[in-house]
């Protein structure tokens, strides 16, 4: 081997060292749960009970995006509920000004329990179902869902108080 190539064979393992390994996959903006929200960038909670300014600001900071829509629902079973909500599927629920819960349609957000929306129902932890009117729903702790009736994916999930009539 000429001197030449045994410098490029140096080289080269040399620069390889120099090629990024393969990142672990980011922390969740956020994730769901049944007290709350959790940041992913902080062990600071986002609990039921916060002011609604300040949660709408802090999950507008998370998702880089600010809620598309937000709306007071005065007939709701447990009083009237502001409506927060994103465009890719979350809504925050507030009462008295404070945030009090939480319905999710969006596939990116992860949810305590393991669920994730648009998951398959064969994929979903254990869980106990329920026929409602609304449609098939399931709950584990605190947390609760509903299907699609077409293909059993989960189509909503949600924690605390709702809008629902069921």
């Amino acid at each position: 081997m000429s001197l030449r190539a045994l410098i490029a064979v140096c080289a080269i393992v040399v620069f390889s060292a120099c090629v990024p390994s393969a990142r672990e996959p980011a922390s969740p903006v956020l994730s769901l749960d049944g007290q709350g929200i959790q940041p992913g960038v902080s062990q600071l909670r986002i609990d039921f009970g916060r002011a609604q300014v300040g949660v709408i600001d802090t999950v507008s900071r998370l998702l880089r995006d600010t809620p598309n829509q937000i709306v007071t629902i005065a007939e709701c079973g447990a009083g009237p509920v502001t409506a927060a909500s994103w465009s890719d599927g979350l809504t925050l629920n507030f009462q008295d000004g404070a945030f009090v819960g939480w319905v999710n349609a969006d596939p990116d957000l992860a949810v305590a329990g393991g669920f994730r929306a648009g998951m398959a129902r064969l994929s979903m932890p254990p869980v106990s179902f329920q026929i409602t009117t609304l449609g098939t729903e399931f709950g584990r702790g605190d947390v609760f869902g509903l299907l699609t009736e077409g293909d059993g994916a989960i189509r909503l999930l949600w924690s605390g108080t709702t809008c629902f009539f069921r």
